[in-house]
């Protein structure tokens, strides 16, 4: 355990004076379970923190920014990056799953990937870092690892929080029509099942998504396909439409 914490402070770039938080942060309560012993702590306690703390430092973060951005706006952008989703990223960067002392059912049903697990030691983390260095080693972490993560939402917006309804308006506005989502794989057991997404428009395919559930591998799908589609808007202002449309009546095709 001791090789795992160090290389989890390289990542983070943050030596611990207290090495102890950082393994509780990492303790998931089915090891304590498991354990039957109650002088083993898990990492429910720190995640509460860290989810006070990372809540603070993002909505500081957008408040300070340049122009007035409303309250409203400034929740969504916050939620993007403090949401489970958001998180898990953050987990998944860190490589923090397989890091996890979780108990044994816990880690046979894939709990080291589930984004439920990462989101919540990723918060924890954060709450043993405000722990053992303050606020100012927490800021410290936030600008190293969820600041740039808040700058590319906020370049790439407006659309990350809703991309079927942005691709719906692109896709009508260009060519008339909606895009068709099909589920088209199932992964994994039935416990812990992913779905694959197709999204298409004029029957061409331009993007896949995976998610927990369909809705969300439909939601993973548009905001890929949007990515793409504007990729092409950015490299090729002539871009032709599918199926022989117009040359001057867009500036995007389909083809993936």
């Amino acid at each position: 355990m001791k090789t795992v914490l160090k290389t989890l402070e390289k990542t983070l770039h943050y030596r611990f004076k207290n090495r102890d938080l950082l393994r509780v942060a990492l303790t998931h309560p089915s090891f304590r379970h498991e354990q039957g012993n109650e002088a083993v702590s898990d990492n429910q306690r720190l995640e509460f923190l860290g989810d006070a703390v990372i809540g603070l430092l993002s909505a500081e973060h957008l408040f300070g920014l340049e122009g007035e951005m409303g309250e409203g706006d400034m929740t969504k952008f916050r939620s993007g990056i403090t949401s489970r989703g958001g998180l898990a990223q953050v987990g998944e960067a860190w490589q923090i799953g397989p890091m996890l002392l979780m108990g044994r059912g816990e880690t046979q049903s894939g709990g080291a990937s589930r984004d439920s697990n990462l989101a919540d030691a990723v918060e924890a983390v954060i709450g043993a870092v405000y722990q053992d260095g303050g606020m100012k080693a927490a800021r410290k972490l936030y600008q190293r690892h969820f600041a740039p993560r808040m700058e590319t939402r906020l370049d790439l917006n407006p659309d990350l929080e809703n991309p079927k309804g942005s691709l719906q308006e692109l896709s009508q506005k260009t060519w008339q029509q909606s895009p068709e989502y099909q589920i088209v794989e199932e992964l994994g057991p039935a416990h812990a099942r992913q779905y694959v997404a197709a999204v298409s428009i004029r029957g061409e395919e331009i993007a896949r998504g995976i998610g927990m559930s369909k809705r969300a591998a439909e939601a993973a799908a548009a905001a890929e396909g949007l990515e793409k589609l504007r990729q092409k808007m950015r490299k090729n202002e002539s871009a032709q439409l599918p199926s022989g449309q117009d040359r001057a009546s867009s500036t995007v095709t389909t083809s993936s």
